[in-house]
């Protein structure tokens, strides 16, 4: 169970540097040729528009699923660095309820979000609804990151800074 827990884990972390890696250069390609074609234009790029967008909020949401999947999130360690250690434990368990709720709005709406746009695309006449789906999606596995770090501060008082991975 746990060689499979570490094995999910490790993909998600893949597809989401894969997935961001291909985003990125995806939209460098694409915002280049556009500059290069405004100096020579030779021909146009069909669909410019609806395969930038497309890109962009894949990469936005793959990137923080792979913030939060890490720990790397940014944070005020002030606050944590005065507290006992109970006290810290708490703060996380806290901290990390509150990740889980913003992960379930995630979820919740973006899947409302994604159900009701019911938009095409104008030139490659595709269903928006795969630009949406990157909210609940990432949604998802952002609320089980958070239930695992929520877990893991309860059951054995790890922080975030004792482990970055899911399954440890």
């Amino acid at each position: 169970m746990i060689a499979a827990l570490r094995f999910a884990d490790r993909l998600v972390g893949a597809l989401c540097k894969g997935g961001a890696i291909a985003c990125l250069l995806g939209l460098f390609v694409l915002l280049g040729s556009a500059i290069v074609l405004r100096l020579v234009p030779l021909f146009t790029i069909m669909g410019y528009d609806e395969i930038v967008e497309l890109l962009f909020i894949w990469l936005v949401m793959l990137t923080s699923l792979a913030l939060w999947r890490e720990g790397s999130l940014y944070r005020v360690v002030l606050f944590e660095d005065l507290l006992p250690v109970p006290m810290r434990r708490f703060l996380e368990i806290g901290i990390h309820a509150v990740m889980f709720g913003f992960a379930l709005v995630l979820v919740v709406y973006g899947r409302e979000f994604m159900e009701m746009s019911g938009e095409t695309t104008p030139f490659l006449r595709l269903d928006k609804g795969w630009w949406y789906a990157a909210i609940p999606v990432t949604g998802a596995l952002m609320a089980v990151y958070s239930l695992v770090w929520i877990w893991r501060a309860v059951r054995r008082g790890e922080t975030l800074e004792a482990t970055a991975t899911l399954v440890g």
